[in-house]
């Protein structure tokens, strides 16, 4: 069972878009963490965790919220999103041969979050499995139900008694941007593997909508209001933090040239090491 939810949230008080698509069952787990100097903006039905104020206003603001998360959770199994996420179901045609819907995909019902979180705890059962978490819906259709030592991105379902006992040696906190994807190549590399389900989705609401611009502080406040660049994901502080995290993993991501723009390709297999000494200690606690 998943028994906690943690919503980091910067700036959005009155537009909690992953905590007003919980059902409620899923509410009464949800966590806030929130800004001290913001904390009297919410008034939502939940908890709330304030982060210390030592950090507000840093480079790596995000990051350390996160590892502050992490270590508050401690050994439950718990989940981390985005505060503007919704769930997505895909037709299980892709994956059994029978439709259970008229569309592709659709959003979830209030039944079918709760099936989608029962579906990530169990993951988090399996020996090797410490990461979970759903794929992007602008991902194509697999004929594969999950897909194993891959990226999750925006939210993590996670086993926080694999994550507490590498908690103290791993790096989370050196970069602004591409923050998870060091987190998840210092996971990888110390035995804890990642499972990404392709039947439920995620819809990145900042992300893809054109409503939510220029929200998306922890972006968008890297730059001058009039130099946002269209895509931060091509931009030059994204690849230097690509650079630092192939020199922390050698291996592990590829640069090349194209049309004049660079690119890259993360091997997420490469990283992982297997830990059978840590599989089999979980394997015999489930």
């Amino acid at each position: 069972m998943i028994e906690r939810i943690y919503i980091p949230t910067v700036r959005r008080a009155d537009n909690q878009i992953t905590f007003n698509n919980l059902p409620k069952e899923l509410q009464e787990k949800v966590i806030m963490v929130v800004e001290p100097g913001e904390r009297h903006l919410y008034n939502y039905d939940c908890e709330y965790l304030v982060i210390p104020e030592e950090i507000v206003g840093s480079w790596t603001q995000l990051a350390q919220t996160r590892e502050f998360i992490y270590r508050h959770a401690g050994s439950i199994k718990y989940a981390m999103m985005d505060d503007d996420l919704t769930i997505i179901r895909r037709n299980s045609k892709y994956f059994t041969g029978e439709s259970n819907m008229e569309k592709s995909k659709r959003y979830a019902t209030p039944e079918e979050y709760l099936e989608c979180f029962d579906t990530m705890s169990k993951y988090l059962d399996e020996p090797d499995i410490g990461l979970a978490g759903l794929n992007d819906k602008q991902m194509f259709p697999s004929d594969k139900v999950y897909k194993d030592t891959s990226c999750i991105f925006y939210h993590l379902f996670i086993d926080g008694e694999m994550l507490s006992k590498i908690i103290d040696d791993i790096d989370c906190t050196s970069l602004r941007v591409s923050e998870d994807t060091l987190f998840l190549a210092e996971c990888l590399s110390r035995g804890i593997n990642t499972r990404v389900s392709n039947e439920w989705l995620l819809h990145n609401r900042s992300q893809h909508t054109k409503d939510l611009n220029g929200t998306r502080i922890v972006w968008e406040g890297m730059f001058d209001e009039d130099s946002i660049p269209k895509d931060v994901m091509a931009s030059d502080a994204h690849y230097d933090s690509l650079k630092f995290i192939s020199e922390k993993h050698p291996g592990f991501i590829t640069f090349y040239e194209k049309n004049g723009r660079t690119y890259n390709t993360k091997k997420w297999k490469k990283l992982y090491k297997p830990q059978d000494s840590a599989s089999l200690d979980k394997f015999m606690k489930t």
